[in-house]
């Protein structure tokens, strides 16, 4: 039976704004005033089998121009075979930033790379247009959020099924989920939708960041969080929708990917 490898960065970090990038894809992008501990699944940026690259930026709080003398990230990948269970294969790839102390440093990156074997190949974003050769790009991508927006608040939510299939399937495809599984992804997203959430219009100061080797675009707010989130006022909760976009060679318009 071939293997099921489940790629997985468990992180730790204090005190810092900080970004990881799988393949030059966003994974985790955080605000961190306090400290924080977790793990992430990544199968998703992975696109096929061979090295990967991995990079973290680690920058001040939203609002400071240093970074404090205990800021730092750490993490390392761990391997899990998920074939007919959860079972914990190996770890490597530790990583450590440099010591802040004393040091008025505004700034921390590293890049570096790992080995992964996975039996898929996702089609993702490899035949985007490289979106410094497109014009009006900035305006582009708020048209393609605005299309998003309206689909989710006048209720299409077929559509908006059809909008994130290429995504959702890479997902399906590379978390080894069920098509059961999958359907129920979206069915608790619609559920959740439905549940006294509001799509809020994305913000003009949102900003662009452009990963994927110049192929994928996305819109966050300045501490990290994707700009297009639902609100629930009476509960007082934030949905957030961490989608990317890209335009794939032969079109002109942003898609879902």
């Amino acid at each position: 039976m071939t293997k099921q490898p489940y790629y997985m960065i468990d992180f730790s970090a204090s005190a810092c704004l900080f970004e990881i990038r799988v393949n030059d894809y966003p994974v985790i992008h955080m605000n961190v005033e306090g400290q924080v501990a977790s793990n992430i699944p990544i199968n998703y940026a992975i696109l096929k089998s061979g090295t990967q690259s991995i990079s973290v930026t680690i920058l001040p709080n939203v609002g400071d121009l240093e970074l404090y003398p205990k800021s730092e990230v750490k993490f390392n990948i761990k391997i899990f075979d998920v074939t007919n269970d959860f079972v914990f294969d190996q770890q490597f790839g530790d990583y450590q930033s440099e010591t802040v102390g004393e040091k008025k440093i505004p700034v921390i990156k590293h890049i570096g790379t790992f080995k992964a074997e996975v039996p898929y190949q996702l089609e993702a974003w490899q035949k985007g247009k490289n979106l410094k050769d497109v014009d009006d790009c900035r305006e582009k991508l708020e048209s393609a959020y605005g299309k998003v927006t309206r689909m989710i608040r006048d209720g299409r939510f077929d559509d908006y099924k059809k909008s994130i299939s290429q995504r959702e399937e890479n997902m399906a495809v590379s978390m080894y989920l069920s098509k059961a599984e999958s359907e129920g992804r979206f069915t608790d997203l619609v559920s959740d939708f439905k549940s006294g959430f509001t799509i809020q219009p994305v913000s003009k100061e949102a900003v662009m960041f452009i990963c994927g080797d110049n192929k994928v675009a996305i819109l966050k707010k300045v501490n990290g969080e994707p700009a297009l989130y639902l609100e629930n006022l009476e509960a007082e909760e934030e949905l957030m929708l961490d989608i990317s976009f890209y335009i794939p060679e032969g079109k002109n318009e942003f898609e879902i990917i």
